[in-house]
Parts: structure tokens; C-alpha cells; sequence
């Protein structure tokens, strides 16, 4: 709320601090702006997305705004630090668990995939539990002992 000469009401109350924190905020306009040079748009065309009418004459005024290159340089860091963190997960090979449970929700998914990707999935998972090797489980269930004990 402001009061006469463009203050807010409750500057008196807060000591001032109500002011400051007032022109602190960006608007939509300069917050659209900032997301869009961020992401790399140039800063004309970014003013003429965000809304503004006097491009050339906004675009300047923006630009020098202490507030909207911090915002930008905010922006610009949470971006690369999302590619970073992409590209690591990108880069590190799957580990065992996820493989697992990828293979385990493709060979139970009656909806999108289709049966022979099902049954890929099902060969996959019994390959590595052993289910498919002949002879190796008839050995282990079937194994004959002769005992010499006869005099």
C-alpha cells in the first residue's frame, strides 16, 4: 500500500525496509525478460516476448539494471548446473538395480509394449538368474554318491 509521496505505508513502521524490499521485486514483465536471456534469447527480441512496447529504449534500461543482470546470472547458473547434472547421469552407466528394475517394468507392461519387447525383457531377466542353462540345474538336483563301504 503506498501512502503520499510514493511511499509504502508501513516504511515508518519498518524503518524504511518496506521501500527497499519493494524495489527489490522484479515484475513480470522484467522476470519474463530475464528467463528468456538466460536461455539465450537476444535481449531485443527477449523485450519483445516479454511485453514491451519501446524495445530499443526498454532493452537498454533493462540491461543496466542491477537487479535483472543478477537475476540473469541467477538463471544462467541454475541452467548450467541442470546440464551438468544431466550429463553426469547421462555419463555414469546404469547400475545394476536400475537395470533390473528397467527390464522388470518393461516385461510387466500389458499397455504400451508390445509382446515380443515383453518377452525380450522376460529373456533378459531369466538370463541373469540362471533360469535358461541346460544341465547345471539337472546336476545339482540329481547327484549320485557311491559309497565304498563294503569289506
Amino acid at each position: 500500500m503506498r501512502g503520499g509521496k510514493g511511499y509504502a505505508v508501513d516504511a515508518v513502521e519498518k524503518g524504511g525496509d518496506a521501500n527497499v524490499a519493494e524495489k527489490q521485486k522484479l515484475t513480470e514483465k522484467q522476470r519474463m525478460f530475464c528467463r528468456l536471456c538466460a536461455a539465450g534469447v537476444k535481449p531485443l527480441e527477449a523485450a519483445k516476448k516479454a511485453g514491451y512496447r519501446n524495445v530499443y529504449g526498454s532493452t537498454g534500461d533493462l540491461l543496466r539494471n542491477e537487479r535483472i543482470q543478477q537475476e540473469i546470472k541467477r538463471l544462467q547458473g541454475q541452467e548450467a548446473e541442470e546440464r551438468l547434472t544431466t550429463q553426469k547421469e547421462e555419463e555414469t552407466p546404469a547400475e545394476k538395480e536400475e537395470i533390473l528394475c528397467f527390464l522388470t517394468e518393461v516385461m510387466r507392461d500389458n499397455e504400451e509394449a508390445d509382446l515380443k519387447t515383453r518377452m525380450k525383457a522376460a529373456e533378459l531377466l531369466g538370463k541373469r538368474e540362471s533360469l535358461f542353462e541346460k544341465g547345471k540345474g539337472a546336476e545339482e538336483k540329481c547327484r549320485v554318491v557311491i559309497v565304498d563301504d563294503i569289506p
